[in-house]
Parts: C-alpha cells; sequence; structure tokens
C-alpha cells in the first residue's frame, strides 16, 4: 500500500500542469484523484462553534485556544484578512490571538499557516510560531468584531460562511513582535557573501545566518514566494530565534513564477543545517502527508497533489545540496549543526 501512494504521489507530480489560475494554499477541486489517510489532526473548535468533527487537539502550545470564545477584536492587515482577537478561555481567563479566516480576498490561504506550523514541527524547526484551524460559529465572531467598524465590515465583506461556521487559522499571539529587515539591500547583501563556501563569518553571526539558511530551506519546502516582500521575519531578541512569520504565501497550486527566486536564492547558499539535511533525507511523502493532517475529520489540509509537490521541493532541495557537496566538500557545505 505505501509503495503504491508513493507511487501515486510521483505520478501526480508528472502530470501537473502550470496553465489556470492558482489555487491558494492547496485548495482542492471538486473531483481528487486521490486521497491520502492523515493522522489525527482536527481542527481546534471555539465553545461557541457547532463542530462538525469531535475536537482533538493535542498541541500543548495551543491547547488553551480550543474552546476560547471570542470577545472583541480589530482588523490589523494591510492587504490580507486577519484580525486580532481577544477570547475568554473557559478557565476564564483572557487569550490573544491572530485569526486569518477563509476569505473571497485570501481563498484558503489561511491553510498554509497551519501546514507551515505542522512542517515547522515535523522538521524540528522552532522557527514557526503555533497555528491551528479553528472554527468559529460566524454569529459569534461577528459580535466580537462588531465594536470596531472596520473589522466588522471587512468581516461582513470577506468572509467565508460554510453553513454558519467560519473556518482559519489561529496563532497565538506574539506579544511586541519586533521584524528585522533581512530583506534590506546592505543586509541581503551580508548574509548572502557570509552563506557562501569561504565566505568570512564572524562568530556573533553564526547563529543568525545558520537560521537565515534553514529559512531559505523551509521556503524551498513550502513554496512560500512572498517571504521577501518585507516585514515577514520576526525576531525574539532574548533568545536570538528568527521567526518564521507570514506563510500564507505556501503551498500554492501551482506555485507561482514569483517563486523561481526563492529557488534562485537557495542554489547561491553553500552553507546548509547538518541536522536539517539529516532530517529532510529521512523524511518522505507519507511522513509529511501524516504531519499535514485533517482541515477537520476525514478532510485532508492540503490536497494529496500538493503534498506530492512539497516531498519533489524536498528532492530538489537535497539534488542542491549534493551538489555543492560534490563540488565543494561536505564539511563546507554542511557547516552549520
Amino acid at each position: 500500500m505505501r509503495f503504491a501512494i508513493v507511487a501515486w504521489c510521483t505520478l501526480l507530480i508528472a502530470c501537473r500542469t502550470e496553465a489556470g489560475a492558482p489555487i491558494d494554499a492547496g485548495e482542492e477541486p471538486e473531483a481528487a484523484p486521490l486521497a491520502f489517510v492523515f493522522a489525527d489532526a482536527s481542527p481546534a473548535t471555539s465553545a461557541s462553534a457547532t463542530p462538525s468533527a469531535p475536537l482533538v487537539q493535542s498541541d500543548s502550545k495551543l491547547v488553551p485556544y480550543a474552546n476560547a470564545i471570542p470577545r472583541a477584536g480589530k482588523s490589523i492587515g494591510h492587504t490580507s484578512v486577519v484580525f486580532r482577537l481577544d477570547l475568554t478561555a473557559p478557565s476564564g481567563g483572557t487569550l490573544r490571538a491572530a485569526y486569518k479566516p477563509e476569505s473571497k480576498r485570501g481563498h484558503k490561504r489561511f491553510r498554509g499557516e497551519v501546514a507551515a506550523y505542522r512542517l515547522g514541527k515535523l522538521l524540528a524547526l522552532p522557527n514557526v510560531p503555533p497555528a491551528t484551524v479553528h472554527v468559529f460559529k460566524r454569529d459569534a465572531l461577528r459580535a466580537a468584531l462588531a465594536a470596531d467598524a472596520r473589522a466588522a465590515s471587512l468581516f461582513d465583506d470577506e468572509a467565508v460562511d460554510r453553513a454558519g461556521l467560519i473556518f482559519g487559522a489561529l496563532m497565538p499571539w506574539i506579544d511586541k513582535l519586533e521584524f528585522i529587515p533581512l530583506e534590506s539591500p546592505a543586509e541581503m547583501t551580508r548574509w548572502k557573501k557570509e552563506l557562501q563556501n569561504g565566505g568570512d563569518l564572524p562568530d556573533d553571526r553564526k547563529s543568525l545566518d545558520a537560521q537565515i539558511s534553514t529559512l531559505l530551506v523551509f521556503d524551498a519546502l513550502t513554496g512560500n514566494w512572498d517571504r521577501w516582500s518585507g516585514a515577514n521575519v520576526g525576531i525574539d531578541r532574548p533568545t536570538g530565534t528568527l521567526l518564521f512569520v507570514d506563510n500564507d504565501a505556501a503551498f500554492f497550486d501551482p506555485i507561482p513564477p514569483a517563486f523561481a527566486p526563492v529557488m534562485a536564492m537557495l542554489k547561491n547558499v553553500d552553507r546548509f543545517s547538518r541536522s536539517l539535511v539529516a532530517r529532510l533525507r529521512a523524511t518522505d511523502a507519507i511522513m509529511l502527508a501524516d504531519a499535514f493532517g485533517d482541515e477537520e475529520a476525514g478532510a485532508p489540509l492540503l490536497p494529496a497533489r500538493v503534498v506530492a509537490a512539497c516531498d519533489q521541493r524536498r528532492k530538489d532541495v537535497l539534488a542542491t545540496v549534493d551538489q555543492k557537496i560534490a563540488q565543494l566538500g561536505e564539511s563546507n557545505v554542511l557547516f552549520f549543526p
């Protein structure tokens, strides 16, 4: 059975077409040629919603939000539809989260946030902020946004109503989130040189550059074409951890032409994380499918062909790394831990 599924993945990759409008974040067409059996990853469901499947949420970072009730909110997006929500936890405490609903403007791009987090967990990356599919009852969410005229209007115009339910990505709020301008010309010129073989790399830059290298690999895996448009990388200053935020441009189907520069950037990097490369070698299409899981019980978060495309990008990344190892030597390429 395992062999048959992997074979189907390979066939789907070979048959993919770049024609037609993109399907955001793995949106499934009416007829799907293949469905994987996924690990249990049902969406968190607000106590004010009517769940379409039993609640299953085992992620300790997200459990407190599972049955929280929306109390207030405001619009915080510039080009995307995203709200800051204040929620009341079952214990009576207050929680805060960012929420990207399924929208007319963004379609199912919220799935990219969730899929990116689940992939980050599979690869043991601490850089991807938690995100989960969360279902709110439409009326409850609309009432929470009523006090903010802009948020209420945006919700009315954009939110996709699935029989009285709103699906979206919920991400615990990061207080005092600071962005690091890695895309600025001066900073980009610097880290590009430092990630080349033989490039001068000061000790105080090694951790940062190792994470930038990992970010480039991660975006290549997810197909994220919008990382370098500005303010899409955060940083936790106390720990020096880069935060790979804003992943709703990931897992498009097909991947748009704007993704080409991302792969070109990766191919100009010579220094990679040894442990990350080892984890990529140990991963396969079945493990990816299990990691991405469901949007709701019985409904995969990503279509099988999108999972297959991600696995193909994994192979492409490894091919790039292996070519560099052959040219430059393993110790020069697997430079970071």
